[in-house]
């Protein structure tokens, strides 16, 4: 039962991205990304943007703006937002990362 409960989120997730990537192109052309954070419980949250590029360019961090289609349900919700970037102050460490074989 568990494969097949993985098997219908995985679909849902598919189905969902498709969506945004439809809703993106037809809005934007092909000037979008689409950002998706898949978590450990199988839930999946995304959304599609579009950057209107920087409106207020302290020095310290930079204002970008930008357009995001996400879903919600069965509705696709428009959004135009302010961001900042976070950026890396330092690496602290950084290693190829080996997996484990069987």
């Amino acid at each position: 039962m568990a494969d097949e409960d993985a098997g219908h989120e995985l679909a849902g997730r598919e189905e969902t991205l498709e969506r945004l990537e439809a809703a993106a192109r037809e809005r934007w052309g092909d000037e979008w990304a689409i950002r998706a954070t898949h978590f450990a419980d199988g839930t999946t949250q995304a959304y599609a943007f579009h950057s209107r590029g920087v409106v207020d360019d302290d020095r310290d961090e930079k204002t970008l703006e930008q357009e995001r289609l996400y879903t919600d349900g069965d509705s696709a919700v428009f959004q135009r937002v302010h961001i900042q970037r976070e950026g890396v102050v330092d690496v602290l460490e950084e290693r190829e990362f080996e997996r484990d074989h069987d």
